[in-house]
């Protein structure tokens, strides 16, 4: 009988201690996906609130439109800033450029869509596709998905009078356009960032006004009446809920 009370103790104590490290497993688990919930949460909150410093604009250029609601849904798109007159004249004669103001351009689908995009100072060298927004919309992008899905717009080829959007992925690659993230300080800098847009039959110099940050909910593709270039890539780097604009006017041909 004594063996038998024995037994039945040990087990007892067994099934306590057990429960116990158990319970105490349990709470340090839960303890540890706290702390990575919050460090998690925390780290997003550090990378969001960078974010204006993504916003830069030349010193030498006149903001025409203001980035005000593009359409009654609310939504917003990107402002529209003016080169001064004989911006880059010297370094478009030593590329061999013609210069071309952007409200001189061609109208909208009189020409060919891009079909490559280099940003020397940027590390930038992407093959465009062709993809089709909405309806007789048209975005450009360089891989992976377009985030301008379902965005109604008209955007402009090169060359031509409007707004031209080009969407990209983020990352490191030369088809990517995540260094744009350099771009607000090369611009308050006062470096030289040029974007050079290829068609099938001429190449277009489209020289960087401005960079802004829009909400991705928010962001909706308007046009302008100038030639304009709009690169677009998702921030913080891995999210969607941001879009960095590195906007750029016409100002050559060749």
């Amino acid at each position: 009988m004594q063996i038998g009370l024995d037994y039945i103790q040990m087990r007892t104590r067994a099934q306590y201690y057990g429960l116990r490290w158990a319970g105490i497993s349990l709470l340090a688990i839960g303890g540890t996906l706290a702390a990575a919930g919050i460090a998690y949460y925390g780290y997003l909150y550090v990378l969001r609130a960078g974010l204006d410093e993504y916003e830069a604009h030349r010193q030498d250029a006149t903001l025409i439109q203001a980035a005000a609601p593009a359409g009654s849904d609310g939504g917003t798109g990107a402002s529209i800033v003016s080169l001064p007159a004989g911006a880059h004249s010297q370094r478009m004669a030593e590329l061999g450029y013609a210069e071309m103001p952007g409200a001189a351009a061609w109208p909208v689908g009189t020409q060919p869509p891009a079909s490559r995009l280099i940003v020397p100072a940027l590390g930038i060298d992407a093959r465009l596709d062709e993809v089709s927004v909405s309806g007789t919309s048209i975005a450009n992008y360089a891989s992976g998905d377009n985030p301008a899905a379902g965005y109604a717009s008209v955007t402009a080829n090169p060359g031509e009078r409007g707004a031209m959007w080009l969407f990209g992925p983020d990352g490191s690659g030369v088809r990517s356009f995540g260094s744009i993230t350099r771009a607000p300080r090369l611009i308050t800098e006062g470096d030289e960032l040029l974007m050079f847009v290829n068609t099938s039959d001429r190449n277009y110099l489209y020289a960087a006004t401005h960079t802004e940050v829009v909400q991705a909910s928010d962001l909706r593709l308007n046009s302008s009446d100038r030639a304009t270039i709009h690169l677009v890539v998702p921030v913080p780097s891995g999210w969607y809920d941001h879009f960095l604009i590195l906007s750029g006017e016409l100002v050559g041909v060749r």
